[in-house]
């Protein structure tokens, strides 16, 4: 599994298009990392068992998101023209490959490191946050690229939280509920890629 996720990240670095360009321009920029977003969701919602919540983020925000989809088929399109659909399905697959790589070297932590990226984006009130929030706190790609006019953000990396709960006698204690959730990659999730792959192109 670790050779094949080696692999994948490989080819995923020489992803044509996204790669070659300087910069890419404001609105290709903001699709890019609306896609990483919604991919890292999904992702965590797979791998930590809250479809529940990655549901109401797409219901929420669901004409934003059919909006940057249709301006990053737009990019793909204008890049690559007849080919553009093949370009476009390779791109949301290494996405995914590369983001789902983080479930397996972290394993148990990885949960309770990004569960609450769902408070984060569920927090914010419109489209135009939801946009900001993905400019200013880009998720892990398969390539490397910056927004024309904007200043570079580092990748986002959420804060590992120790979260807690009440027990009986009134005092606290850790939780791990969310830390001992299964990493993908072991026996009982087979299919993970594939499935978040197939997932973020056909939510819509």
């Amino acid at each position: 599994m670790r050779r094949l996720i080696a692999s994948l990240m490989a080819t995923a670095l020489f992803a044509p298009g996204v790669a070659t360009a300087a910069c890419l321009k404001p609105t290709e920029g903001t699709a890019m990392n609306m896609a990483g977003l919604k991919s890292q969701l999904m992702v965590t919602a797979l791998a930590c068992d809250t479809r529940d919540r990655y549901n109401s983020f797409v219901m929420t925000f669901r004409p934003i998101l059919q909006k940057e989809d249709t301006a990053l088929n737009s990019y793909f399109s204008h890049h690559y023209g007849r080919s553009w659909r093949t370009e476009h399905d390779s791109y949301i697959t290494q996405l995914a490959n590369v983001q789902s790589e983080a479930t397996i070297r972290e394993g148990t932590l990885f949960c309770k490191q990004n569960v609450a990226l769902f408070d984060q984006v569920l927090a914010l009130k419109t489209p135009q946050q939801l946009q900001e929030f993905a400019n200013d706190k880009p998720m892990l790609q398969p390539v490397n690229y910056d927004i024309c006019g904007t200043p570079h953000h580092p990748v986002y990396k959420p804060m590992l939280v120790n979260a807690t709960v009440p027990v009986s006698n009134g005092s606290a204690a850790s939780s791990t509920k969310v830390a001992e959730q299964t990493a993908p990659g072991t026996p009982g999730k087979r299919g993970f890629f594939g499935n978040v792959a197939h997932g973020i192109a056909s939510i819509f």
